[in-house]
């Protein structure tokens, strides 16, 4: 016999040899919830172990599966499967209808997780000066800047293994670690590097566009969180609950104050202070503290970290002619009449093989800083043709014979040599506006010439002048 003591109902019940919890408490009067008849179906009779633990018995099959796909933490176990060897005491964690439509799993669409804490980082961001800069914008062209930078941000944050968990105005807010991952505090930092670095290229479209100066702030924290899911049956999110995440939010504001755009908080470089470079530090209170916290300002990942983690090419550099050359990839690795994009810190750029020569040009239209070509498969998000529209437009843009690349969007040609302007903007109406597109008034400004870069063949491979 093993004695029970259930709370809150604070009974006492014994089980016998070879009896489940839930038979030995439903026969004992005690009103464990058990909507599938404990076939570990459901998680309905779930319990919290609050003494006992160590003597419980491993998790059935059934039960294992469960607490795998809802992300039980050791304490909670499914009554239907617990055959006790020693004394508990325990707690029910489905007390009433409402619990009980909280927690089965009969008809949900989604998996949900039980609170469990958790050390992890919280990343916060938020738009600088946006509420001056949403005043002169149109609601539209708001959700469209907005959208343009959650886009680009979001797929950052889970290229790095962070959960975004909320969008909130201007605001982002993701959990880096919530699967324990070793290298999560990095991780986040990097994350964080990229989404400015994609900030950084966003900001020539957005100035084109709207005449906005456009930036972010991002804060970083580390420490403990209960993570587990909330909302209402159907719509549960995964989020975290804590002093870290208002710790997060604060070091985030902090950058105002202290004229940055990145901070992190002192226990988040205690994590990864060998692995990083430092600008700067602050000690400052955050707001609606009274403690004096040291904050960090993040300018880079360390090489042997970046390397590691990004995987980068280490791309060999020179310095020649007055020119600083980057060894982009062997000269046979490119046929004649392909082209190629290549990845930098600031820029990406196409490089285009003829017959005759290499060509290497910004992949960035000059009219709108929009992209010449998709750096992403169709069927990994790229832009498609528009076909079947009025005013198709090609999924590339082309080359001509006479060594000419126009620009997709609105036509523009310019000299792959020179990046002289051809032909401006032909796709344009007479009053400056884009077919399809009229809502974003005249875009017939901001003419200039295509950024094109120096190539050369030394040993083998081509090398491009960036500077």
């Amino acid at each position: 016999m093993a004695k029970v003591t259930s709370l809150p109902d604070q009974v006492d019940f014994e089980v016998s040899a070879g009896e489940t919890l839930l038979e030995a408490a439903l026969r004992s009067g005690v009103p464990f919830a058990h909507a599938r008849g404990g076939r570990a179906k459901c998680s309905t009779c779930r319990i919290w172990v609050l003494d006992g633990l160590d003597g419980l018995p491993q998790r059935s099959p059934g039960e294992a599966s469960m607490a795998d796909r809802l992300g039980f933490s050791d304490e909670v176990r499914l009554a239907c499967q617990l055959r006790p060897g020693g004394a508990l005491r325990v707690r029910r964690l489905v007390l009433d209808e409402t619990d009980l439509m909280m927690t089965s799993q009969l008809d949900r669409d989604v998996a949900t997780r039980t609170g469990e804490a958790k050390r992890v980082t919280i990343f916060f961001s938020d738009i600088a000066d946006f509420t001056a800069l949403s005043e002169r914008l149109s609601p539209y062209d708001v959700m469209y800047l907005l959208n343009r930078y959650f886009v680009q941000a979001g797929d950052i944050i889970e290229r790095n293994g962070g959960f975004i968990d909320k969008f909130v105005g201007d605001g982002l807010m993701a959990i880096f670690g919530v699967e324990d991952q070793a290298d999560a505090p990095l991780r986040s930092v990097n994350a964080a590097l990229q989404t400015l670095a994609a900030v950084d290229r966003m900001k020539p479209f957005f100035a084109a566009m709207y005449g906005a100066d456009f930036d972010i702030r991002i804060g970083l924290h580390y420490g403990e969180a209960v993570i587990g899911s909330l909302g209402s049956v159907g719509h549960e999110r995964l989020t975290a609950i804590g002093d870290v995440v208002n710790v997060a939010s604060r070091v985030e504001a902090a950058s105002k104050d202290a004229g940055t755009r990145f901070l992190i908080s002192e226990a988040l470089h205690d994590r990864v202070k060998d692995q990083v470079e430092v600008a700067d530090f602050v000690r400052m209170r955050l707001r609606g503290t009274s403690d004096r916290i040291t904050l960090y300002e993040i300018d880079r990942l360390t090489p042997e970290a970046d390397a590691a983690l990004n995987a980068g090419e280490v791309r060999e550099t020179m310095r020649l002619g007055g020119k600083n050359w980057v060894r982009a990839f062997a000269e046979d690795e490119l046929a004649v009449d392909q082209r190629r994009i290549l990845a930098f810190e600031n820029c990406d750029v196409v490089v285009l093989r003829t017959a005759e020569a290499y060509y290497a040009f910004n992949n960035a239209c000059p009219h709108l800083h929009l992209p010449l070509f998709d750096t992403r498969a169709l069927a990994d998000g790229g832009l498609g043709d528009n076909a079947g529209t009025d005013t198709p437009r090609p999924i590339d843009s082309t080359f001509t014979d006479d060594r000419g690349v126009v620009c997709r969007w609105h036509l523009s040609c310019f000299d792959l040599q020179t990046g002289e302007v051809r032909d401006w903007a032909t796709r344009l109406r007479d009053d400056g506006t884009s077919p399809g597109q009229e809502y974003l008034g005249d875009v017939s400004k901001n003419r200039a010439g295509l950024t094109v870069y120096p190539c050369r063949i030394h040993d083998g491979h081509l090398w491009i002048a960036l500077d």
